[in-house]
């Protein structure tokens, strides 16, 4: 059975490679991640927040389907790509990932990210419906003034 520590570690590389395949645009969501490893969104929620641990052939329809050097992903030597591109973005990414110790920190925090992300876009939603009823409201009650208007004139009264 693997150790905990392991468990932790696979957990986190699979943070890694999730951050970096998002800000290379390799792909654009979790559900791109999901196609990938031929996995539901569910899977990959819980993967991310470390409530499920990677399963083999999660992790190798994940390095089929990207260029993640099998090696690092599961001992956690050596680079994380196979092979380094030239392209600028993928070598600030290789910087970044590799380089930044505060990496961990943002890693954890992608999950909750993501989530909040999908939550501000149903919040729109909901907002735009609102202000849609509220013209509505506005409109009928323009109308239900102007039909009291013209039914009930003002009065006149005498001093």
């Amino acid at each position: 059975m693997a150790s905990e520590v392991f468990k932790n570690e696979m957990a986190r590389r699979f943070v890694e490679v999730v951050k970096y395949l998002m800000m290379s645009e390799a792909v654009s969501s979790k559900t791109d991640i999901g196609l990938l490893m031929n996995q539901p969104l569910q899977v990959v929620s819980k993967l991310l927040t470390g409530q499920r641990i990677i399963t083999l052939e999660q992790t190798q329809m994940l390095i089929l389907n990207t260029n993640i050097n099998a090696h690092w992903f599961i001992a956690g030597e050596g680079l994380m790509l196979k092979e380094q591109s030239s392209s600028v973005k993928e070598s600030k990414m290789a910087y970044y990932i590799n380089g930044n110790r505060s990496s961990k920190a943002i890693a954890a925090m992608l999950p909750l990210v993501s989530d909040l992300e999908e939550r501000i876009e149903e919040l729109k939603k909901e907002k735009r419906t609102i202000i849609e009823q509220l013209v509505g409201l506005e409109i009928s009650l323009n109308e239900l003034n102007k039909e009291r208007s013209t039914t009930n004139p003002p009065s006149k009264k005498s001093p």
